[in-house]
């Protein structure tokens, strides 16, 4: 069975609770121009959410994730089946505070249920229609609308309707073509391998699908260039305000234009994308402009290393205890006794050579690192 995917808008955000309201999957014709089936998909709606209540002890009724990924965004508080509108409506609590910092910043833009098609046909309108097999609900960021919004409710129970954010909205559009695009490719090979008719559709189709990657990672990084030259823009204008007034020319006009294009939300989000586009190959022509980037900063690791190579060598510059020549021995107490400035001491000194040298090297410890003349 081939992954299933379907959008509907969140209709509702009650900030207090931190839930979310809006449709899992309705009877209406979808963006790839498919019908879900409303009475087949029901009883299998039913069954998931009936396991996961149990697997829970009744603590959730549905598994929420983010972006169909791993992370585990909350859970489905409660599941209306509207059997009159032939539409499954929920409300899910978002329990991960990064994810719920991007339903509150109308990042997040709706549901969409994730699982597999159980079953595919054409009914007699000549329509397609499918029967869902869910395995969870995601929260995604497809773009919507601009006219698109949602309701918010605020912890203090004051209601505004928000619009949804909006990011690089046309690069967005093409990655969920090519999305669309490479699920087809995936069906079309899935039934010629089932009909074993040697297709040549498969092909086309995913050689389509790459011309439109290339195209994507062109378009990404065009978009993101864009908006790095827009941020340099709002920096210009920035310093013309602090500096001395004086009469603004249209152009001075203009970038004040260009530079709030983007609030600060949407600038570290599109900085994030420009980041990712430039490590995965893309072309950045801010890059081309600072040519010296690099060469400054080996300039800076050549000034460090040397800074190093400075206290290493001040280090070996400082005088060594003198080493201890022949076997070493223990000096007794007796041996340490005496005063070695006497008359007598210096008679036994000179006749014992070996207490000499040992004497010697005790001199040369107590002075430290001072030199032997």
């Amino acid at each position: 069975m081939s992954a299933l995917r379907m959008f509907i808008p969140i209709t509702k955000v009650d900030a207090a609770q931190r839930l979310v309201y809006g449709l899992a999957t309705a009877e209406i014709e979808d963006r790839a121009g498919e019908i879900c089936d409303y009475d087949s998909t029901k009883p299998l709606y039913e069954k998931w959410s009936q396991e996961i209540a149990k697997s829970t002890r009744g603590k959730s009724l549905g598994n929420l994730r983010a972006m169909h990924g791993p992370i585990a965004a909350g859970k489905v508080t409660a599941i209306n089946f509207n059997d009159a509108d032939k539409q499954i409506e929920i409300c899910a609590k978002v329990v991960d505070d990064a994810e719920w910092e991007k339903v509150a910043e109308g990042v997040y833009t709706g549901f969409s249920q994730g699982g597999a098609y159980a079953r595919r046909w054409t009914d007699t309108d000549g329509l397609t229609r499918y029967t869902a097999a869910p395995t969870e609900i995601s929260l995604v960021d497809l773009p919507c609308l601009p006219q698109a919004c949602f309701e918010m409710i605020k912890v203090d129970g004051t209601r505004e309707w928000r619009r949804f954010g909006k990011g690089l909205d046309n690069v967005a559009r093409l990655a969920n073509l090519i999305q669309e695009l490479n699920q087809l490719q995936s069906d079309v090979t899935l039934e010629e391998k089932t009909e074993r008719d040697d297709s040549k559709l498969p092909g086309k189709l995913r050689d389509l699908v790459d011309r439109a990657s290339a195209i994507l990672r062109a378009m990404t990084a065009e978009e993101t260039f864009e908006l790095t030259q827009t941020e340099n823009a709002l920096q210009q204008q920035m310093a013309m305000s602090v500096a001395p007034k004086f009469t603004a020319s249209p152009k001075a006009a203009s970038l004040g234009k260009v530079g709030a294009r983007n609030s600060a939300e949407d600038q570290t989000r599109i900085q994030s994308l420009h980041d990712t586009s430039v490590e995965l190959g893309a072309a950045c022509g801010a890059q081309k402009n600072t040519p010296g980037g690099l060469e400054k900063r080996f300039d800076a690791l050549a000034a460090t290393l040397a800074d190093v190579l400075q206290r290493v060598k001040r280090i070996e510059e400082q005088p060594m205890p003198l080493p201890f020549a022949g076997r070493p021995r223990t000096i007794g107490k007796h041996e340490d006794a005496g005063d070695p400035h006497s008359a007598d001491t210096v008679e036994k000194l000179l006749s014992d050579p070996e207490a000499l040298s040992v004497l010697a090297i005790k001199l040369a410890q107590r002075n430290g690192r001072a030199s032997m003349r």
